[in-house]
């Protein structure tokens, strides 16, 4: 009995370990600013090194130093990482979202759906991505195991491990935003958990850097970008 008891803490300590939620350390703190535009959008480059802002027409080095405009800017960072990523169904949902819907036998039931904001798992097995009015999904690389997140929820951001997406849940008055706070969800369960949430803070587009330890999301209020370490 004690060596059932001792097994099964293993098994919880280290499913716990390997599927543990990820959590904000410590505050948020400004990473970039600018007093007659607002920053937005942040998206980090393959090393971390730096995040490209506003649609790639700005760039800042990963502590905040060196904010500057590109003098070619990075057009539809999202599209371009996709053309680069090995895996087919990721680039056609970049280049064709009218229609792979209905050409993908495992994304039939979304046929007439734009698909959006897809996002292929650092583990490369997983994309997220949302689909017309109906909300967030996440489908196996290979085209199986469509799953929905419903509704509310969007701008998924893939945790270093592949087992969660952070996310924005926002709300607002039919004009403007009124709220915003960010969200894991554990992709094979469902469970949510609230990652980040303030009375002071409308958070948007959030970006997980690739080493995991990091999050940047854009601020609707102060319209600065903010970075805050997870874990």
């Amino acid at each position: 009995m004690k060596k059932q008891i001792f097994t099964m803490s293993l098994l919880l300590f280290f499913g716990f370990g390997l599927y543990a939620q990820p959590k904000a350390v410590g505050e948020p703190r400004v990473l970039a600013q600018m007093t007659d535009e607002p920053m937005q959008t942040p998206v980090w480059s393959p090393d971390g090194s730096k995040l490209f802002l506003n649609n790639g027409t700005l760039e800042i080095s990963g502590n905040g130093t060196d904010l500057r405009r590109v003098s070619a800017p990075v057009s539809n960072l999202r599209r371009t990482a996709a053309t680069a990523a090995a895996n087919s169904l990721f680039r056609q949902m970049v280049s064709d979202p009218m229609n792979v819907a209905s050409q993908v036998q495992g994304l039939q039931s979304l046929s007439g759906n734009l698909i959006f904001s897809a996002a292929l798992s650092p583990t490369g097995d997983k994309i997220a991505f949302e689909a017309g009015n109906k909300g967030l999904y996440v489908i196996n690389a290979d085209g199986t195991g469509l799953r929905s997140f419903g509704f509310g929820v969007g701008n998924a951001t893939w945790t270093a491990d592949g087992n969660y997406v952070v996310v924005q849940q926002v709300e607002d008055d039919g004009y403007f935003f009124t709220k915003g706070e960010l969200k894991s969800i554990n992709v094979e369960t469902g469970a949510r958990s609230v990652l980040f949430s303030s009375d002071k803070f409308i958070t948007l587009s959030p970006a997980i850097s690739p080493d995991g330890k990091r999050i940047a999301f854009e601020e609707y209020l102060s319209g600065a970008v903010y970075i805050m370490d997870i874990q």
